[in-house]
Order: structure tokens, then C-alpha cells, then sequence
């Protein structure tokens, strides 16, 4: 069977608990996104290395967390990557309480900002597109929401819009950076003549 972004939720929490690690594997899984979204984190080593200076680790990951890492950092580089849209957000169960699920966006888009601001170092915010520029502050505002008042359908229905504007989002900035770039790159190579011998 197939897993899914979600069923890694558990896993990795008991894991990083055991671990002494004190970030949820929502804000983690945005670390993954964010980088991803830049085109760093592809390599195992480096993704772990990243994570775990975000973590402050000391010493190595626990195999059952490096593995979920690499797992969820596959399966959201498919989901950038794919026609369909598909990047999954890694957020507690819709059975949760809904601050409980706001919370968790909140440290979702954090940790994107986080791992995107990790792999563009030395970008500076004025060198991007303004679209852009409105993603990153939409997932900046999201970051810093408060808890909801009520569990009201309507307050409902207002977060599963904002999560989905946070995907959007994301995948927004993975286009424009990543995608552009490789089709700039795949461009030059066949502007590029071949040599001759």
C-alpha cells in the first residue's frame, strides 16, 4: 500500500519525541517544502543535516525519523513536481480540534519560510518577483495567526481555505523558482550547438 503524507503524522512525532526533539513534524515537513521549494534538500545528507541544524539535534537522527524525512521529502518533490497539484501539507487529522490544527499551519508556513529562506540564502527579497514576494508574506501571516475563537463551520471552512491558499502558495514559489530555472537551463542546452569532432 501506498503511504500518504498524513500517515507519516504519528510516526514521526513519536519519533522525534524520543529524539528530544521539541519541533512538530508539521513545522519539519515546511522546513522539506521550503527547501524543496528553492531546489536544495534533494540529497539525503543534506536534507538531514539541514533538518537537524533547524532541530538543534545533537548527534545523528533516529532511523525511523531520517527515514520519514526522506520518505515525506520524496513524496512532496512529487507532489511539486507532478501535473496534478498533489503537495500534501503534513497537519494533524481533521478529527483534531480546530486551534489544534491552526496551530499546526501556523508552524507549517513557519518552518516553509525557514527552509525557503535556508535554501535562497543570499537572495534578497527585492530580487524576487513580486508575486512572489505576496506568497512568502501570505505564508508570513499565516505563520503568526491566532487560535480560533469557536470550532464553528464557518471558522471550518475559513481554515481549510487558508490551508489550501498556503498550498497554492507553495507550489506557487516552487514554480516560479525551480520550474523556471530548469526550463531556463533545458533551454540553454538546446540553444547550445553540438560539437563537433
Amino acid at each position: 500500500m501506498t503511504q500518504r503524507t498524513a500517515d507519516y503524522f504519528e510516526p514521526l512525532a513519536d519519533a522525534l519525541a524520543s529524539a528530544g526533539v521539541r519541533h512538530s513534524p508539521t513545522e519539519l515537513h515546511g522546513v522539506i517544502c521550503g527547501l524543496l521549494s528553492t531546489g536544495a534538500g534533494g540529497q539525503d545528507a543534506e536534507l538531514l543535516g539541514m533538518l537537524a541544524a533547524h532541530s538543534e539535534l545533537v548527534g545523528q537522527w533516529p532511523a525511523e525519523a531520517a527515514q520519514g524525512f526522506v520518505a515525506l521529502r520524496d513524496l512532496a518533490a512529487s507532489g511539486y513536481a507532478g501535473e496534478t497539484l498533489e503537495l500534501a501539507l503534513l497537519l494533524p487529522d481533521d478529527d483534531e480540534e480546530l486551534g489544534v490544527r491552526v496551530a499546526a499551519l501556523a508552524q507549517w508556513c513557519e518552518g516553509f519560510l525557514v527552509g525557503f529562506g535556508t535554501g535562497s540564502a543570499g537572495v534578497r527579497d527585492s530580487d524576487l518577483a513580486p508575486g512572489l514576494q505576496e506568497a512568502l508574506s501570505d505564508l508570513a501571516a499565516v505563520s503568526q495567526a491566532d487560535l480560533p475563537e469557536e470550532n464553528s463551520p464557518e471558522e471550518e471552512a475559513m481554515f481549510e481555505q487558508i490551508a489550501e491558499h498556503c498550498r497554492m502558495a507553495a507550489l506557487m514559489i516552487f514554480t516560479e523558482i525551480v520550474m523556471v530555472s530548469r526550463k531556463a537551463s533545458a533551454g540553454e542546452a538546446a540553444d547550445t550547438p553540438p560539437v563537433r569532432h
